[in-house]
C-alpha cells in the first residue's frame, strides 16, 4: 500500500465498516457507493465537540481519530472528513481537501476553519461533507454552478460566486442561506493542523464555548445545542431542556458514550457555577 500524506493507510476499512453499521465498502456503481457511505456516516457518527469543550487534545491522524469515532464518540470537522477522505482514496476516488468559510449563525469575516471534500470519479465531481452539522447534507452535492439536491425534505444547491469562488446553500423559508464559502484549492495537511489548533484552543472558538451535537439519518435530525436537545422528526419538532442527571442519556440518543470521570467532568462544566468547581477569576 502507498503510504499517504494525509495517513490514509492507517485506516481499517473492516472497522470503518462496521463503524457505519454496513456488511462491506465493495464494489458497486461509483456514484451509488458514494452517495450510500456518505449517507451512513452522518447517520452512525455524531457531530461532537466535547472534547473541545472540555480541554482534551484531539488527534488529526486517521487511525486515532478511527480509534476515537469507535468509543462510541464523535468529532468535529476535521476528524469527520479526514477520516472519510481517506476511506474514499483506499476506495480509489480522487480526493481533495478544501478550506472554507462558515457563514451559517455568524457574522463578520470568518476564518477558513471548516474542511470539505472535493471527489471525482471519471467524469464526475462531487462536493462530501460528513462534518458540517445541523445544517449538513446527507449526501454528496454535484459540483457545478446551480447544482440543486433534494435530499430527504430539504433542498441545497452549489453556486460559483465568481471563477475562484463557490458556496453551498440550503433553501429555508426566506429563501436561500449560505453554508459557507469555499475555493477549490486543494490544501495540505499542516493548514488544518493550523486550522485545528484555532478552533481547539482560541477563545472566540464557537467550538469551545458550549456543547454542539449533531447526529442525521433521512427521517430525523437530533442536534444539541448548549442545554437545549432538539428533535425534528416527520415535520415535528420536540425540544428539552437537559439537566445533570439527564446528561448520560441524552448523549446516548446520539450514541455517545463517556467513561465515568469524562461524564462527571463534563457535568460540572455545564451545571456548576466556577465557584462551586472550585475555580477563581
Amino acid at each position: 500500500m502507498t503510504r499517504s500524506a494525509w495517513g490514509c493507510d492507517q485506516v481499517d476499512l473492516s472497522v470503518y465498516a462496521r463503524r457505519l453499521g454496513l456488511r462491506e465498502l465493495g464494489p458497486g456503481d461509483p456514484g451509488e457507493k458514494l452517495r450510500t457511505l456518505h449517507r451512513a456516516h452522518v447517520g452512525a457518527i455524531p457531530f461532537d465537540n466535547l472534547d473541545l469543550v472540555t480541554d482534551v487534545p484531539v488527534a488529526l491522524a486517521p487511525g486515532e481519530i478511527l480509534r476515537k469515532l469507535r468509543g462510541p464518540r464523535g468529532g468535529c470537522c476535521h476528524e469527520h472528513n479526514l477520516l472519510f477522505g481517506c476511506v474514499l482514496e483506499r476506495l480509489g476516488y480522487r480526493v481533495d481537501r478544501i478550506a472554507a468559510r462558515v457563514l451559517l449563525g455568524g457574522e463578520g469575516p470568518r476564518p477558513r476553519t471548516h474542511m470539505a471534500l472535493r471527489v471525482q470519479q471519471g467524469p464526475h465531481t462531487w462536493l462530501c461533507d460528513v462534518g458540517f452539522g445541523v445544517q449538513g447534507f446527507l449526501e454528496p452535492l454535484r459540483l457545478h454552478d446551480s447544482a440543486i439536491s433534494h435530499q430527504f425534505g430539504q433542498t441545497f444547491r452549489v453556486r460559483a460566486m465568481s471563477p475562484l469562488l463557490w458556496a453551498t446553500e440550503v433553501y429555508q423559508e426566506d429563501g436561500w442561506t449560505t453554508l459557507y464559502h469555499f475555493t477549490l484549492e486543494p490544501q495540505q495537511p499542516v493548514d488544518f493542523v493550523v486550522a485545528h489548533h484555532f478552533l481547539a484552543t482560541h477563545p472566540r472558538s464557537m467550538l469551545r464555548k458550549a456543547p454542539l451535537l449533531q447526529l442525521t439519518t433521512p427521517d430525523r435530525r437530533l442536534h444539541l445545542r448548549g442545554l437545549d436537545l432538539v428533535e425534528i422528526q416527520a415535520g415535528v419538532r420536540h425540544t428539552r431542556r437537559l439537566t445533570g442527571t439527564s446528561l448520560e442519556a441524552d448523549l446516548a440518543c446520539f450514541g455517545i458514550r463517556l467513561s465515568a470521570e469524562r461524564l462527571d467532568d463534563l457535568t460540572q462544566r455545564l451545571f456548576l457555577a466556577p465557584a462551586e468547581r472550585g475555580e477563581t477569576s
